[in-house]
């Protein structure tokens, strides 16, 4: 059954730049994974350092994979400190 994820990310205002040198290759990276249906950076227009990550997958599994990952563990770890508060993470 496909699963959705949507993140939400509030990145510092001087860090955005950085922020999105790692987003980039996370996006691209996830899109290569075999389970992943889609995977899509979004920018709130109303403020320009928060951030949403809009994901589809094949299955629970496909979930693990990416969670699992080795660009999934590395995105986590660059960015995170560039955060202005821990992200929220809604799925269905």
């Amino acid at each position: 059954m496909k699963k959705v994820i949507i993140a939400q990310l509030s990145v510092q205002e001087n860090k955005v730049n950085i922020f999105l040198d790692h987003a980039k290759i996370m996006v691209a990276k996830s899109n290569e994974e075999t389970g992943c249906l889609t995977y899509k950076l979004l920018n709130d227009f109303d403020k320009e350092n928060d951030f949403f990550i809009y994901e589809e997958y094949k299955n629970e599994k496909a979930i693990e994979d990416h969670n699992t990952s080795g660009h999934f563990k590395e995105f986590l770890n660059s960015v995170m400190p560039l955060l202005t508060k821990k992200p929220t993470i809604e799925a269905f």
